[in-house]
């Protein structure tokens, strides 16, 4: 229906006796232009993907990674592990495209989906070059993440001591935990078990066991993480056993007794 000018009518107030009878044309823009407006604000916080970009991280194609940061993508794109172009050119031991990286804005402290970050990856494969610049780029040393814990436990791990040496001169520590201590051990989907260190010995704690958490059909073994025994369940590890466990399985530290 239009108006006397032959303009479409808004069809509302054709049903609704009170509604206003302007224009359908300037009231349907002004629906758009604000579903717009919406659509922007509901944007999702993590950068786009990136692909290309994310490929020359890994192969070191430096030119393909100059020209995706000039055309616009982000030096903090996730990929489906969540894992930053840096993360993915420390795995791939990529030394300049990780400084370009840095260089670009690259979050120096990101995490993947298991929580593992780029210094992490660089200490566990043993990549001093690369420590190092992270290191200078702000990373935190003391990050933990279950698997492979700290920088520092990783690099210990691995026996990369260069890196160990490293770390320490940069503040890392292991755990900081002392007897007395509580701290867990949660590698199974966060179930798992906690419990007070009765004995330590570098990277080594025993521990006496205060709570299974979850794990009630029991969770499979570990060897260096529940002693090689499953957790909960008839056969497993239960409250007030103990065992030992190294300092890279603890998930939590910082738990109150």
């Amino acid at each position: 229906m239009e108006d006397n000018n032959g303009t479409p009518l808004n069809p509302l107030c054709l049903s609704i006796p009170s509604y206003p009878c302007e224009s359908f044309f300037p009231l349907g823009i002004a629906l758009l232009f604000s579903v717009s407006l919406m659509a922007q604000s509901a944007a999702p916080w993590k950068a786009a993907p990136a692909p290309e970009l994310q490929s020359a991280a890994q192969t070191g194609d430096l030119i393909l990674l100059r020209a995706r940061l000039q055309t616009g993508d982000s030096p903090n794109a996730r990929d489906t592990a969540q894992r930053t172009p840096l993360i993915n050119a420390v795995r791939a031991g990529q030394l300049v495209a990780a400084r370009i990286l840095i260089s670009s804005g690259a979050d120096a402290n990101a995490r993947d989906v298991n929580g593992v970050t780029a210094l992490i990856e660089a200490a566990d494969k043993g990549r001093p070059k690369i420590a190092a610049l992270l290191i200078s780029a702000g990373a935190d040393v003391n990050v933990r993440t279950r698997g492979l814990g700290s920088a520092l436990d990783a690099a210990e791990r691995a026996g990369h001591q260069g890196i160990v040496a490293m770390l320490r001169n940069a503040g890392a520590r292991t755990t900081g935990k002392s007897v007395g201590d509580k701290v867990c051990v949660r590698l199974w989907e966060g179930d798992g078990y906690c419990g007070t260190v009765e004995r330590t010995n570098r990277n080594d704690f025993q521990i006496r066991i205060t709570e299974i958490v979850g794990c009630a059909g029991g969770c499979p073994p570990r060897a260096e993480c529940s002693a090689g025994s499953p957790v909960g369940g008839p056969d497993g590890i239960k409250v007030g056993d103990t065992l030992k466990t190294v300092s890279w399985c603890l998930t939590e530290t910082g738990v109150r007794p």
